[in-house]
């Protein structure tokens, strides 16, 4: 029993269970209860967490179910300094933030400053990224730029998912969960040996609950989760010496997305706001396009999750892969290891950019006929030499990485309109659709030598040589004005989304056809160096600290650059991203190894971080996302993990994040309404016919840097009871986070709006382990208080003069049992 309690508080503690990682056994003192060693594999090699020098938080499958972590956006309120999010908008798409670095935009010409890893294969595009978690081993979150062995892109951080391998027993599991807004969840996994040699394992999954979000406008509830995922592994032991693991995914989300509540901003009025208005919404309804934005925000008293959205939103992904990893112990020093991934993704989506019951805004790359989704294929191969020398003095990991991605096929619609009649009784409809082709292809060299001058002192040096290429295509269409009218008479355009019609009889032809027009491409090629230094002192026995060490590190990371995809004629570039990180960290085990005490004081040095703006399409004179640089900037901050155990049936945690960010320079431009006869002075004008478009030089440093809160913090209490019937751990969570920003444009962020100051969390959860460790059940609730605060949003001010915002997910609450065999 006293094994098994211990095994227990090492699954509470975050750890990942010794069975996992072989090399390390369970510690105990005597017969005291002590914190259990965490093993990682953040350096690419199993080792102790307590002798790391990375700042990384380690949950076992146990863990991440014991707090309740069922999906990736669930780790938000888990790990401090790291944001997870269903998208930036509308779409269930992963976005991912790691000590306020990440990326607002999706497309296949960028990659986000976050990397996520599937067994040892980086996931490149964010779609179906959302990972549902099943049969995983641990994850692991290595915060700050990991520059030299996971140097895909990770200026600010990675995700490390190590699923469960097949072993060499038969067994299984099956969870049901049940829950309020009809929550129906099952899990299966299953695990067979073949022979001595050959084991396979399958494992899958079914997420299904409905919307929490009421669309006013159709009556429809939205925000809802329809997910599946499948894994199968196979395991060969080729020889003593060969292990062979092959891998294949599969996963589908099949579900609406989350439309959003308008938000208007005082005083403000967008370009495209006061020329639509002049053109089409005024003379068609009778009420201005911020009339309508105000009935979406009064929605149900102002309730933010019922919302007004004529289009709804609807996001489709579908996933597959398949990756072979070959492990080759050359002798007892040296193991060669070899990962070959190849991951398929094709997505589509339905967005109403601009949050209201008309039809101002839509995109789509599902619903026009013309429309097509996005599919990506991308290929990877990394070669490792992991292994030791002077009699085990040095440790080093050496290799080589390449990777290529190729994306095409999504053909996405923009819509505005129709508007039947519009001014002087002509139709209004504003439409383009574009095409975009990417390529990209990455290789890199790597090493990393750590030595050992004796036990206390440690230091590791690590250099990365990355280069990178990108090709971008973007082909752009117009209407075809003769398959407007549906009866097939003759629709002439004169100018600005306006259309003469042959009137009576005219019949608008929802599914009207498209003219190809240019097609402009560019390329784009980067290369860097990126090294890291790191000097260790460990902590021996018999002090006030029992375990433990303390660690300085100097480290680089690298964000290539690229090519923008905002319309208008060349292609625009953006430079590479680049981040100098010094980290002092310590990890602490004290009070007989019962309290661990772990954080770190960081400082990241950014030149030409990738930021987001707001352009103008002068064809359409509808906004569109671009991504510029923002030449200097700076995060620095301090970040906690406590883990005390506070007695034989108490544990208590507590993590804290502290940030301060700063932009220095930040060079972009203000679009507003012209007002005046002449183009203000160092200002350019786009003249959209009936108003002007000014562009003016807008210096931006004064401007939070997105999605970094000021302050986040979690405590946790739990409570461990054996009884004659089981273990029963009643848990208590509560989480912080102070003051983080969604904004998106300039105007935005100057306005506030988008500005959370507090958001709160209080879950709970009661778990039962029947005596023989089979049987698992459950109850848990996450916002038992309810609270409502903005966890997104999208921000078009300059255009729109409003932009949106999602709410977090109300109470939810059900239970949940599994069973072992």
């Amino acid at each position: 029993m006293y094994a098994k309690t211990l095994f227990r508080k090492c699954v509470l503690a975050v750890c990942i269970p010794a069975s996992s990682f072989p090399v390390f056994s369970a510690t105990a003192i005597g017969q005291d209860l002590v914190l259990e060693e965490i093993i990682v594999t953040a350096r690419k090699r199993a080792e102790s967490l307590q002798e790391t020098p990375v700042a990384v938080t380690a949950l076992s499958s146990e863990a991440l179910r014991e707090q309740g972590v069922r999906n990736l956006s669930d780790i938000n309120t888990v790990v401090p300094n790291i944001e997870v999010a269903a998208g930036n908008g509308n779409a269930g798409l992963a976005n991912i933030y790691i000590r306020g670095v990440g990326q607002r935009n999706s497309g296949a010409n960028i990659d986000s400053g976050v990397g996520i890893y599937m067994d040892d294969v980086y996931v490149g595009r964010p779609d179906g990224a959302l990972l549902d978690i099943n049969d995983v081993q641990s994850v692991q979150v290595l915060r700050g730029p990991q520059g030299t062995l996971f140097g895909k892109n990770t200026t600010g951080g990675a995700l490390v998912f190590t699923s469960n391998r097949p072993q060499d027993e038969f067994e299984g599991m099956v969870g049901l969960r049940a829950g309020n807004y009809d929550r129906l969840d099952g899990d299966l996994m299953l695990n067979v040996p073949l022979t001595d040699s050959l084991f396979t394992r399958l494992s899958a999954t079914h997420r299904s609950r409905d919307g929490y979000v009421e669309n006013l406008f159709d009556g429809e509830d939205y925000i809802d989760e329809d997910r599946q995922s499948l894994m199968w592994q196979t395991r060969w032991l080729a020889t003593e010496d060969l292990t062979l693991d092959l891998n294949v995914i599969w996963a589908q989300t099949d579900q609406t997305a989350r439309p959003q509540k308008c938000l208007k901003v005082p005083g403000y009025v967008g370009w495209q706001e006061a020329l639509f208005d002049t053109l089409a919404v005024i003379p068609s309804t009778g009420r201005s396009y911020a009339d309508f934005c105000l009935d979406g925000a009064n929605a149900g008293g102002g309730d933010p999750r019922k919302v007004i959205s004529d289009l709804g939103s609807t996001y489709e992904a579908e996933n597959q892969g398949v990756s072979l990893t070959a492990e080759w112990a050359v002798n007892d020093d040296l193991t060669l290891k070899s990962t070959t991934g190849w991951r398929y993704t094709e997505a589509e989506q339905n967005d109403d950019i601009d949050n209201t019951g008309l039809p101002f805004l839509h995109r789509t790359n599902s619903v026009h006929p013309f429309s097509t989704p996005a599919k990506t294929d991308q290929y990877s191969q990394e070669l490792k030499l992991i292994g030791s020398a002077f009699d085990d003095r040095m440790q080093y990991v050496t290799g080589a990485y390449w990777f290529r991605e190729e994306s095409d096929n999504r053909r996405t619609v923009n819509l505005l309109g129709p508007y039947d009649p519009a001014v002087s009784g002509l139709i209004f409809l504003n439409t383009t659709a574009n095409l975009k082709e990417a390529e990209n292809e990455a290789w890199a060299i790597f090493s990393q030598v750590e030595w050992e001058f004796n036990e206390h002192w440690r230091v590791t040096a690590g250099l990365r040589y990355t280069d990178e290429e990108r090709d971008f295509t973007r082909q752009v269409f117009a209407p075809d004005p003769a398959t407007l009218d549906a009866n097939g008479g003759p629709v002439i355009p004169v100018g600005g989304g306006l259309y003469v019609v042959s009137r009576p009889g005219f019949l608008y032809n929802p599914s009207f056809d498209f003219i190809t027009g240019d097609a402009p491409s560019g390329n784009v090629s980067n290369s860097d160096v990126t090294p890291m230094g790191s000097i260790q002192y460990l902590f021996g026995e018999g002090g006030v600290v029992d375990n433990g060490s303390l660690y300085l590190t100097y480290s680089e990371g690298f964000l290539s650059g690229g090519l923008s995809e905002a319309p208008g004629g060349d292609i625009e570039e953006f430079d590479a991203e680049e981040v100098e990180n010094i980290e002092f960290g310590f990890k602490l085990d004290m009070l007989d190894r019962r309290l661990r005490v772990n954080g770190a004081l960081f400082h990241m040095d950014y030149t030409n971080r990738q930021l987001t703006t707001l352009v103008v399409n002068p064809a359409t004179g509808s906004p569109a996302p671009a991504t510029i640089n923002a030449k200097s900037s700076t995060i620095q901050g301090v970040e906690l993990e406590t883990t005390w155990l506070a007695s034989e049936n108490w544990l208590i945690t507590f993590n804290a994040a502290v940030n301060d960010g700063d932009i220095e320079e930040f060079d972009d431009v203000q679009l507003t309404v012209g007002t005046t006869p002449e183009t203000p002075a160092g200002c350019t004008r786009t003249n959209l016919s009936i108003i002007n478009v000014d562009e003016c030089p807008n210096d931006r440093s004064d401007e939070n840097l997105p999605r970094l809160p000021e302050e986040s913090y979690m405590l946790a209490v739990q409570y461990s009871w054996q009884s004659p019937w089981g273990l029963v751990e009643p848990r208590v969570q509560a989480s912080w986070k102070f003051d983080i920003d969604y904004c998106f444009d300039s105007a935005s962020c100057r306005s506030g709006l988008w500005l959370e100051d507090k958001q709160f969390d209080l879950g709970t959860r009661i778990t039962w382990f029947s005596p023989d460790g089979d049987w698992t059940a459950a109850l848990w609730g996450t916002n038992l208080t309810d609270e409502d605060h903005i966890i997104g949003g999208g921000a078009l001010v300059e255009s729109q003069g409003n932009g949106g915002t999602v709410a977090n997910p109300p109470r939810m609450y059900g239970a949940e049992v599994q069973y072992r065999f």
